[in-house]
């Protein structure tokens, strides 16, 4: 009984469970592919143990932020007034952290019923395993994709998988090349986008393939990303000179 007394006081000493002390501190930035019933941001324990605010963004990245996570899962929560008048808290977003100290925490709406609203795909953020220049594709289709890039064909990748592509030297004048997407389906290679990519050293291209299951078409998404340690600063001060 003792014990029993000693444990629930250090866990109300300590605070609740997603403030355990085994957490891990993470840089991380949040893409969210669309918004799921209206819940457009969630809260994390922050680097310092605080409660830390996050929206989650679509078109594009979030700011660098530093979180603490227990477990080795990520979990976004919200808090509303119970009917009680207390707060409850919710779990709105969950995953598995990947092994970096630098991250990106990709939302996507979760197909499970009675859970979270979004499933969270942790990637390592670091340039030593998603280099400037490179393409990361995330498979998300429930088959096989490849791509064809400056003409030639890459290996398949399965359904949940996920490649990284170093930048492409093979380009045109304006540093351009062809990029086409092809699904296997119906046991062949069909090509379902053709486009010109930018080959440059100063972003990273991330591609989300998927299947439209109200339409039943390819869904493609392409994010040009400039991570925060690499955008330029603009001059302060009086650095800038005067115009005569």
């Amino acid at each position: 009984m003792r014990t029993f007394a000693k444990l629930l006081g250090c866990l109300l000493l300590t605070g609740p469970l997603w403030a355990q002390e085994d957490a891990k501190s993470v840089k991380f930035r949040v893409l969210c592919f669309e918004h799921v019933k209206e819940t457009q941001k969630g809260f994390v324990m922050g680097g310092g143990g605080e409660k830390l605010d996050v929206d989650f963004f679509i078109g594009g990245f979030g700011p660098q932020m530093t979180g603490r996570f227990a477990g080795g899962k990520v979990r976004f929560y919200n808090e509303k007034p119970g009917t009680d008048g207390k707060v409850v808290r919710t779990v709105v977003g969950e995953g598995n952290l990947a092994d970096s100290p630098v991250q990106v925490f990709f939302l996507l709406p979760e197909t499970k019923q009675g859970g979270p609203v979004y499933r969270v795909l942790a990637f390592d953020d670091e340039e030593k395993s998603f280099p400037m220049g490179a393409t990361r594709v995330i498979n998300l289709a429930p088959f096989q994709i490849r791509l064809n890039l400056a003409g030639s064909d890459l290996a398949p990748i399965k359904p949940g998988g996920m490649s990284v592509y170093p930048q492409v030297k093979v380009v045109d004048e304006w540093n351009m090349y062809t990029a086409r997407i092809d699904f296997f389906a119906k046991e062949q290679w069909v090509p379902v986008a053709t486009q010109s990519w930018k080959a440059s050293d100063r972003k990273r291209d991330w591609v989300i393939t998927q299947m439209d299951m109200a339409t039943n078409s390819p869904a493609i998404r392409l994010y040009q990303d400039i991570p925060p340690w690499r955008e330029e600063a603009l001059p302060v001060g009086g650095d800038s000179k005067k115009i005569p």
